[in-house]
């Protein structure tokens, strides 16, 4: 969405600072979790992994989300409720970190090719992603662990999070195009 600006600037130092600041964010705040009332837990990690490459690009997005996933795997405990290592890859939670990657690959490709209505297309751009890290995720856990529960009963569970989720990306893409609307101006205003 505003990787234009990223790649406009001649200051190779700015890319990475987005990628730093990216990392930061899916790092410190990836691990953090809700619980409804119905005890449902609600983290930022499928946000995080799609909101990102819409903001910065499929390209600085998907480097964001690949080094946290080595990260991760590597021990910091950076996952969903503060879990790390190479066994989440393998065991139930493998599918939704898998599909970690490719999604963000994808959201952050169709935001940077979708240029209008940039909020609403970025807010459906986010909800598709995480459906997308859902169906994969729920994929490979029913593979791997018998679960009794019906598959429309998990998405009954998790969708209302999901959507708490998607309407926080949108706020979150709402206050970022404004931001930079107010610094295009003020920076139209001093070259004029």
């Amino acid at each position: 969405m505003y990787e234009q600006l990223i790649s406009r600037s001649k200051e190779a130092w700015i890319a990475w600072l987005v990628l730093i600041l990216s990392l930061a964010c899916l790092m410190v705040l990836s691990p953090l979790k809700w619980t409804t009332e119905e005890g449902i837990p609600i983290t930022l990690q499928s946000l995080l992994v799609v909101l990102i490459p819409i903001l910065v690009g499929w390209k600085l997005g998907t480097v964001a989300v690949l080094i946290y996933l080595i990260a991760g795997a590597m021990g910091l405990p950076v996952f969903a409720y503060g879990t790390s290592g190479w066994d989440r890859f393998i065991g139930s939670t493998g599918g939704f970190l898998l599909a970690f990657p490719m999604t963000a690959l994808l959201c952050g490709w169709a935001a940077e090719r979708i240029q209008k209505n940039r909020v609403i297309t970025g807010t459906l751009t986010i909800l598709a992603g995480q459906l997308l890290i859902l169906a994969l995720g729920l994929l490979w856990q029913r593979s791997i662990v018998p679960i009794s529960e019906t598959v429309i009963e998990t998405l009954s569970r998790l969708i209302p999070g999901l959507l708490v989720k998607t309407a926080f990306g949108g706020l979150v893409i709402v206050v970022f195009s404004r931001l930079l609307e107010q610094a295009s101006d003020r920076l139209n205003k001093k070259l004029v």
